[in-house]
């Protein structure tokens, strides 16, 4: 006997993208029953080098959210941060603005939801 077990997730994705010469990017946002939302933004090398990079400095800004951070990429050559809540989030027309920093180079994307900026 299979038994079938189904509930109510109304939950919504916003995903917007971009990249600059060295980075691409991406930034999600989930909205969980109309109330919790969780954002998880992406940043991932586009180098053949990812040793050389050392300590990577970010931040972002995504309408009411945003964040910063400093890490080494992981072995995918990504840097993830994830955040979430119950207050206002990005909306599909907004642009994200995210400023990358490492070995005194610094490189700025804007992301879309149409991937184009």
């Amino acid at each position: 006997m299979v038994i079938f077990l189904s509930g109510c997730l109304n939950s919504s994705l916003i995903l917007f993208t971009g990249e600059s010469k060295n980075w691409s990017a991406s930034y999600a946002v989930t909205n969980l029953n109309g109330e919790y939302h969780t954002n998880t933004l992406t940043l991932t090398y586009k180098g053949d080098n990812p040793s050389e990079v050392g300590k990577v400095k970010y931040k972002f800004s995504a309408g009411p959210n945003g964040g910063s951070g400093e890490t080494e990429l992981s072995e995918h050559k990504e840097i993830i941060h994830k955040s979430g809540g119950n207050g206002a989030v990005a909306q599909k027309d907004e642009i994200i603005n995210v400023t990358v920093e490492w070995e005194n180079i610094e490189e700025e994307l804007q992301l879309s939801t149409n991937g184009k900026r």
